[in-house]
């Protein structure tokens, strides 16, 4: 495992590496023994790197999404001036390879989402994958600012503009009160925070380590909080990656004008700005509404467990049969 490990820390520090991918991330979501990497090496050059996150749940065993991160999945070093079949067939067998790799673990499930960069899912369909689509919002220019907020739709830009007359500053906050702060929101909808404490505290703490990471609140001229977000960032991007409008100040519609402060960060640091997109279509509507270009990405599953199938074919017949 270590070796492993070693081998994928010289691979990021000669390739892009997204900040859900990288070893102090997994070390910090996953717990330094709950992680894997799977290098593919050829003729002494490592041409890809698949992170993962292995998890057991009862007698199962699973790789799966990390909590908090939004994809893992291959990460491909391309060899310069490739041509367009040359990269698919090249893509094509380092798929192959992990397919490979994959199916000799005696897992139960395997479940990754890629990233938006990976879109040949083809071969991994071959092999009986299932393919299921996400999408996400990228800005991908942040540069000019007014012509970002041209973009936004005249709901959000007038919502935003109603929000900035509660908003008096924008500023940090503990780490231990957001947890606290940002659990209310759940509370509210009767759900439990799907993260603990302390695994909050373990990211919170990697990425100020690594200065990849920034809470903002928004808030009144009595310093009461009115929103909240945590922004995180790579080499390429930011990610609105946690945050909302506290329950008791949801009228003020304070949010919409934070997430602009974050795509304000973004810009000065030259970064993309994505939104952590969502299938459901409420979160979906809402995050489109900033004129972030439409990305997809894949969550690539196989459930090998005879039992598991039975369990999940059941239950979406009960499921049309309304029960």
């Amino acid at each position: 495992m270590e070796n492993e490990k070693n081998r994928y820390d010289l691979f990021c520090k000669k390739n892009y590496i997204p900040i859900f991918s990288k070893p102090w991330w997994m070390d910090a979501i996953c717990g330094e023994e709950n992680w894997n990497v799977w290098i593919y090496e050829k003729s002494g050059t490592i041409q890809a790197a698949m992170p993962y996150y292995m998890q057991k749940r009862g007698d199962y065993n699973y790789i799966t999404k990390a909590p908090l991160t939004q994809n893992n999945g291959l990460i491909i070093s391309y060899p310069e001036g490739q041509k367009n079949v040359s990269r698919q067939s090249y893509e094509e067998e380092i798929i192959n390879a992990a397919v490979a790799f994959i199916e000799k673990m005696g897992l139960d499930i395997y479940e990754q989402q890629f990233t938006t960069d990976f879109q040949n899912f083809l071969p991994f369909f071959w092999h009986q994958y299932e393919i299921i689509p996400r999408v996400t919002y990228v800005i991908e220019n942040t540069d000019d600012l007014d012509t970002i907020f041209g973009n936004f739709t005249s709901n959000y830009r007038n919502t935003i503009r109603k929000g900035k007359k509660y908003i008096t500053s924008f500023s940090d906050e503990a780490p231990e009160n957001f947890y606290h702060q940002h659990e209310k929101i759940f509370l509210r909808q009767n759900l439990p925070c799907p993260f603990s404490y302390e695994l909050w505290m373990r990211l919170y703490n990697a990425c100020h380590t690594h200065q990849s990471g920034k809470i903002v609140t928004a808030r009144d001229e009595t310093n009461t909080i009115l929103s909240l977000a945590f922004f995180v960032w790579d080499e390429k991007t930011m990610y609105l990656l946690l945050g909302g409008s506290m329950p008791e100040h949801s009228s003020k519609q304070t949010y919409a004008a934070l997430v602009m402060e974050g795509i304000r960060m973004a810009s000065a640091q030259s970064l993309n700005f994505d939104f952590e997109g969502s299938v459901i279509k409420r979160i979906n509507h809402a995050f489109r509404e900033y004129g972030g270009i439409p990305k997809q990405y894949f969550r690539i599953r196989k459930v090998f467990n005879p039992e598991i199938i039975r369990a999940e074919t059941e239950q979406r017949i009960a499921n049309l049969q309304g029960k």
